[in-house]
């Protein structure tokens, strides 16, 4: 009987261990994980998977963001679900606050995948360059989520690491200045190890000049003159980029249109295609004049705003509005109800709606000449030659004129600081319509009350800032409903 219970015991025992060498698995045909980050070609997808947080099905920074930051600045009215986006005097209704909210997690997706590409990266066995430069890239990118998310939403939970357990939810609401901080520190960081440029293939991904127009436009932000203007400065004096020369408002599509990778100007784009595209002329299109493939004239000029003073000679203003188009040689007027439209990215080539090609500018060079020239007058308390030559140099492109010419266009000399500052954001008004500028413009300068007024609108502070999503208010246990921002 011992006997037997001992051979008994021998075989559970065997059983047992048999059972848990099965059970102890090499997960390395799973993809999780502890199996993915090891080799370069795995952190390659992990980076490529950053890029994709952005136009991705109409999501950040297309098509409801773009629509918020447009349709909030003074020149564009928002119709239909999205006119309380143009409304200052109260909060945005429940459906665009849901939008925002929408936004708002695309651009911590974003930054949860660059930090994963900076946990997780730097252990991998691979070239020690190509590692920095991804490291690098994904830098970048995560200061430009959080620059986004600093100059709409405020101070916000400053997230430096790969969430991968909810014990990582909790994260306080840090300051303004410690939000810009966080993102100076990874440009900073990022700077040295991006490469200077490449292939056009390629165009789309980060260089060292696109982390230095971010940099520029985060002194510009904070204040700092003399960092955004040695910057901007750098980078027009780098012979890396060059205006694109205009003789006619259609040589504008060199920049803007449909089939454009790249140009001599363009520092740093969000690039769409025909698979990829976005939602644009669905919201500015008038199908009847050809502008767009199909839509609604979602966001509509506003006359009684900066746009009613500007010159129609100045050939910016024929490629961005229009009002009539000449069809077999005869004039179709648009109607009465909205007698001027955007056309700026139009693209009636596109495979459908949802499909258009052409490019969203984030930096080009003509913002670093208006950089310079904004900071330069901060730094020195008025404008300098310097300063007032690379204003002009913007104005007479919009006229077609030569760049390097005096013209009967150029803003004078003798300007007071504050006259000349006006001019700079005007310019800055024409160079960027639709390329989702103005409201920080408004915004950092502290003119967003007195500019709304003008046209006419009632103001609010409740328009400052976007609120926080109500996710991140309840899930968040380092932040309660007293970290709302006002009117929330």
């Amino acid at each position: 009987m011992k006997q037997i219970q001992i051979i008994i015991v021998l075989v559970l025992s065997l059983t047992l261990v048999n059972c848990q060498d099965e059970l102890t698995e090499d997960p390395k045909h799973f993809l999780v994980k502890e199996n993915f980050y090891r080799n370069e070609s795995d952190a390659l997808s992990a980076l490529t998977a950053v890029y994709s947080t952005l136009g991705q099905d109409g999501g950040f920074p297309t098509i409801w963001y773009m629509a918020m930051l447009e349709n909030r600045a003074d020149y564009s009215n928002g119709r239909g679900s999205q006119s309380p986006m143009s409304v200052y005097d109260l909060p945005l209704d429940n459906s665009n606050q849901s939008r925002m909210f929408d936004a708002y997690t695309d651009i911590y997706r974003g930054i949860n995948r660059a930090n994963a590409v900076l946990d997780n990266v730097p252990g991998i066995d691979m070239d020690e360059g190509v590692k920095k430069q991804y490291i690098a890239e994904a830098r970048f990118l995560r200061a430009y989520f959080y620059s986004n998310l600093v100059k709409y939403w405020g101070g916000v939970p400053v997230r430096d690491h790969e969430f991968v357990d909810l014990d990582d939810i909790a994260t306080p609401r840090a300051t303004v200045r410690e939000t810009w901080d966080f993102i100076i520190h990874d440009l900073e960081e990022a700077i040295p190890d991006l490469p200077a440029s490449f292939p056009d293939s390629e165009s789309g991904r980060a260089t060292r000049w696109a982390a230095k127009m971010l940099l520029a436009d985060t002194y510009l932000n904070t204040e700092n003159w003399q960092g955004a203007s040695d910057l901007a400065d750098e980078v027009i004096t780098s012979g890396a980029f060059s205006l694109i020369e205009v003789n006619e408002a259609e040589d504008f599509m060199q920049i803007y249109g449909p089939g454009v990778n790249t140009h001599s100007e363009d520092i740093w784009s969000i690039h769409h295609s025909g698979t990829n595209g976005h939602r644009i002329p669905v919201f500015i299109g008038d199908p009847a004049m050809g502008y767009s493939v199909g839509g609604f004239r979602g966001w509509v000029p506003e006359e009684n705003s900066i746009l009613g003073r500007w010159d129609e000679d100045d050939l910016r203003q024929e490629f961005n509005l229009f009002s009539y188009r000449i069809i077999d040689g005869d004039t179709t007027w648009v109607n009465q109800e909205t007698p001027v439209l955007f056309r700026k990215f139009r693209d009636p080539g596109a495979p459908d709606t949802n499909n258009s090609r052409n490019n969203i500018p984030v930096f080009r060079l003509a913002e670093a000449y208006l950089i310079y020239a904004e900071a330069a007058c901060e730094l020195s308390g008025q404008p300098d030659n310097a300063a007032l030559e690379r204003l002009n140099i913007i104005r007479r492109r919009g006229y077609g004129l030569d760049l390097n010419s005096p013209s009967d266009v150029d803003y004078p000399s003798g300007m007071s600081a504050s006259e000349f500052k006006d001019r700079v954001l005007d310019e800055r008004a024409f160079e960027f319509v639709l390329e989702m500028k103005r409201w920080n413009d408004l915004l950092r300068t502290g003119k967003a009350q007195q500019v709304i007024e003008a046209t006419g609108k009632a103001w609010n502070d409740v328009s400052l800032l976007l609120p926080l999503p109500v996710d991140e208010i309840n899930n968040n246990p380092a932040l309660n409903p007293s970290d709302q921002n006002p009117g929330y």
